[in-house]
């Protein structure tokens, strides 16, 4: 939850360092940045130390690293702590699902707790915004950071029970590819850091947004031949030859369009055009906590007994019917018009984030596992970055082009524009006596509701391509091979 805390408190963050919003947005990429080359080494501290040891040690880490965070002094140490907090972060989920992949049995024991697994990665996305909005207006922005670390330490309380005995193969650590490691991580890092700051930067007119694609493709690259030349590679790049778990990876991107709805679309539009802040954001978004626990018990139910693709579809398509419904939104919105495309993007939510989790362990085994674990919390993050970066960059050429299209609508003389204008110069003319400024009053005034409309008018566009895109995402759902459900695969097992 509190990355997306983070994100949707940017603005009080960026306030209280005392720097732009544009070098505050630094902080999540770096974020970002570090929980990629934190994933890609998970699966090797694991089994080299051992899992509970990892729990515990990647823990403490990131309750050091939100420490670091919430006493950061300026915007250079915020973004060293960031980068550790991410990089221990991203350890901590991916650590959640492979205990569960290694510990219990294949079947519905399993199939139980990887539900349990999507509940932690889903069902408190819709409070984020409220939240962060509680803490940022009660405590302070720092708070974000210290509620992170004091909710760190049972954690890591805990995981130092778990798997007591296991040591794990210092061995697996020694001999590791750390070559191929690192390329990986420094060429997907800068790859994500282009993304991210592409659209601030002005994407090619800026020299090191290309140059930083170009080398972390290079660099990816390389690192992808040396893991197909090692010995003893790090990742079981074989995965991607079963059909059911390439196609939730490329699934999963689609879905992250669906969650722009609640990180991106219903925030801008309620701060720009309502005026709302964090915790107002929040009562609106608050509903889809309730309605992603009721889709997660739905999908439990489901998934034992029929085909997972439904569900999948189901999914992806309530993200498109909720942007659907807000195609049409403007500045005269109430923020109560959202509540019912939020529960509806809740729902579907819930039902993808279980129903895709079931696809994407199809016939995963203590030699596969690790590396499903790591890809696909890997397109989760840079499934986000790129939804977030394609949005927002649709956002600003539309919002662009239809401001020119007014623009020159409003330079033609005509009635309805003059009418406006009088009409707002006599309100202003109450309570001021100078005409010049009267008369540059209304004309500030229409410039802003023309900025306004233009604004509204690119939200309706990208919410047009949101559904579009996440329709086609139903659409191909069905392009997936079927699975038996956990039912019959259980029951094949007792047979055999």
């Amino acid at each position: 939850m509190f990355p997306v805390v983070t994100v949707l408190s940017l603005s009080d963050v960026s306030g209280g360092l005392g720097v732009s919003l544009d070098s505050a947005a630094l902080v999540n990429t770096m974020q970002n940045v570090g929980a990629v080359a934190g994933l890609l080494i998970a699966p090797t501290l694991a089994f080299g130390l051992g899992r509970g040891r990892i729990m515990a040690l990647s823990g403490a880490g990131f309750a050091l690293a939100s420490l670091a965070c919430a006493i950061s002094p300026n915007l250079p140490w915020m973004l060293f702590a960031r980068l550790l907090q991410g990089f221990f972060g991203g350890i901590l989920p991916f650590m959640l699902m492979l205990l569960v992949m290694t510990t219990m049995r294949p079947g519905i024991q399993r199939f139980s707790w990887l539900i349990v697994f999507a509940g932690t990665t889903s069902i408190l996305f819709g409070a984020a915004a409220s939240v962060g909005g509680f803490l940022v207006d009660h405590l302070g922005w720092r708070s974000l950071f210290w509620v992170q670390t004091l909710l760190t330490v049972p954690y890591v309380g805990a995981a130092m029970r778990a798997l007591p005995k296991e040591r794990g193969n210092p061995a697996l650590v020694r001999t590791a590819d750390w070559t191929t490691w690192s390329l990986l991580s420094v060429g997907l890092g800068m790859v994500l850091f282009a993304v991210s700051e592409g659209e601030r930067h002005f994407w090619f007119e800026s020299w090191w947004v290309p140059a930083l694609i170009v080398g972390g493709l290079v660099a990816s690259a390389q690192g992808l031949l040396g893991l197909r030349n090692a010995s003893r590679p790090i990742f079981d790049l074989s995965v991607f030859r079963t059909p059911s778990f390439t196609w939730a990876i490329i699934l999963s991107i689609f879905f992250r369009f669906g969650q722009m709805f609640v990180l991106l679309i219903v925030p801008q539009f309620l701060a720009r055009l309502q005026g709302f802040r964090a915790a107002e954001v929040g009562n609106v978004l608050l509903v889809m906590v309730p309605a992603t626990g009721l889709a997660l018990a739905v999908g439990h139910y489901w998934l034992r007994r029929y085909d997972g693709r439904w569900l999948m579809s189901v999914g992806l398509a309530c993200f498109s019917v909720a942007a659907w419904q807000c195609v049409g939104l403007n500045s005269q919105w109430a923020a109560q018009q959202l509540w019912r495309p939020a529960l509806i993007s809740g729902l579907g939510m819930g039902f993808f984030s279980v129903a895709v989790l079931q696809f994407a362990i199809f016939g995963a085994n203590i030699q596969t596992g690790p590396t499903i674990g790591v890809f696909f919390n890997l397109a989760r993050v840079f499934g986000i970055v790129a939804g977030s970066s394609t949005l927002s960059h649709l956002l600003v050429e539309r919002e662009k082009l239809h401001s020119a299209e007014m623009g020159v609508a409003l330079g033609v003389t005509d009635p309805q524009v003059a009418d406006r204008l009088i009409s707002t110069a006599n309100g202003f003319a109450r309570f001021a006596s100078d005409p010049a400024g009267v008369q540059a009053s209304s004309l500030a005034s229409l410039a802003r509701a023309a900025s306004q409309q233009a604004f509204a008018l690119a939200f309706s566009d990208a919410l047009t391509i949101t559904a579009l895109t996440l329709s086609l995402g139903a659409l191909l759902v069905w392009v997936l091979p079927p699975i038996p459900s956990e039912a019959k695969t259980s029951a094949t097992r007792v047979s055999a």
